[in-house]
């Protein structure tokens, strides 16, 4: 792709799209603004979860650890239907040991899903794992040695602008970037991918955080307006 802050129609240069997560909001934190575009003009949307995301405990007395994952699935499912992904598809790993459990699996999988689907454009983390999360950065890994098709592979970044003036002053509050001096930040306009999203897109993927209270009802009821509504408007990846 020749530009580099990009709208809703140029999306479509993506073509199928296959995004590759860790945990249930993974695909909606980095990537829902840019899923629901694709889907939206018609664009195939795989998305693939390696784990219930069971150890996201948030508030033990609303959402049960024991009955956690459950919650996330169904959570997840929603947000999916809202995003407008067809296709998910599970690892069955656990929360918190992607990096320690044997990678085989999970990049068998992987493989399967590219070979089914044929995706020309691939999301996940880097090697950073975007916040240092050992999971996020088994996945990075994962669909390195999975994608036999050789179809793009693109990391997530945060918008320098973006993080600085906003994400941050989250991040003191919520601790997303909890196991990483600073996350991975590009100039939007230096990424190979910087969407601006769309009213349409973004109103998606606010809904789509909405529609996953065990990990963002503290979000949408302590962030005042005016910063929630400069958080989400630019999504950045960068080429591999």
């Amino acid at each position: 792709m020749t530009k580099r802050i990009i709208t809703q129609d140029d999306v479509k240069a993506l073509g199928t799209i296959l995004f590759v997560g860790a945990h249930p909001d993974d695909e909606t934190f980095t990537a829902g603004g840019l899923l629901a575009a694709a889907a939206q003009n018609g664009q195939t949307v795989i998305v693939v979860t390696a784990t219930l995301g069971e150890g996201g405990i948030q508030d033990e007395s609303r959402w049960p650890a024991a009955e956690l994952g459950a919650i996330r699935t169904a959570e997840l499912g929603q947000a999916l239907k809202i995003l407008g992904c067809t296709h998910h598809y599970w690892l069955d790993y656990h929360d918190g040991e992607c990096a320690t459990d044997s990678p085989d699996r999970a990049i068998s999988r992987i493989a399967e899903v590219i070979a089914q689907h044929q995706p020309d454009t691939i999301l996940t983390f880097g090697p950073d794992g975007l916040t240092g999360h050992p999971d996020h950065r088994a996945v990075s890994g994962w669909v390195a040695k999975a994608n036999h098709n050789k179809a793009q592979v693109y990391h997530v970044v945060e918008a320098q602008e973006t993080y600085e003036k906003y994400l941050s002053k989250a991040d003191q509050q919520f601790n997303w970037y909890f196991n990483i001096p600073e996350p991975p930040v590009m100039p939007a306009d230096e990424c190979a991918i910087a969407l601006k999203l769309s009213a349409e897109s973004r109103e998606a993927k606010l809904e789509a955080l909405r529609a996953m209270p065990s990990q963002y009802d503290k979000f949408f009821t302590t962030v005042p307006s005016d910063l929630l509504e400069n958080l989400f408007t630019v999504e950045c990846f960068v080429r591999v």
